[in-house]
């Protein structure tokens, strides 16, 4: 059984593949609640990959890259400093946020995500 910052850290990992899509189908479970503090919060797979679509049509999101910049774990959570760079289908950079992220892990599932960043940055981005 994999710890959860080795959860959580081939999670990040796997997340630039497809927007995310098959990573959230391989480490999310029904339940799993995700945050996006101020912009949006999702419970299960299927609401989860909804709001990645949405934001890959809205802002032309295609895929995303976390670098891991610190991660700890208190037990079962995990925390995250991370910066998250957005790209388009044509490779072009949309553009980057520093986020603290924390992540509840259930053996080798994900329970709970949650993400605090400058919401501007998301607002500017769908004006773009």
């Amino acid at each position: 059984m994999p710890t959860p910052i080795e959860t959580v850290t081939a999670f990040c990992a796997a997340f630039s593949k497809d927007h995310g899509k098959s990573a959230v189908r391989q480490w999310f479970t029904p339940e799993t609640v995700w945050v996006n503090e101020g912009i949006s919060v999702t419970t299960g797979i299927e609401e989860a990959i909804a709001a990645l679509e949405a934001v890959e049509k809205s802002v032309g999101i295609k895929d995303a890259y976390f670098d891991m910049l610190a991660i700890a774990a208190d037990g079962s959570r995990v925390l995250t400093e991370r910066l998250d760079r957005f790209e388009r289908a044509d490779g072009s950079e949309i553009g980057a946020a520093m986020v603290m992220g924390i992540f509840e892990v259930e053996g080798d599932h994900i329970v709970a995500w949650r993400d605090y960043f400058d919401v501007r940055i998301a607002e500017k981005w769908a004006k773009s």
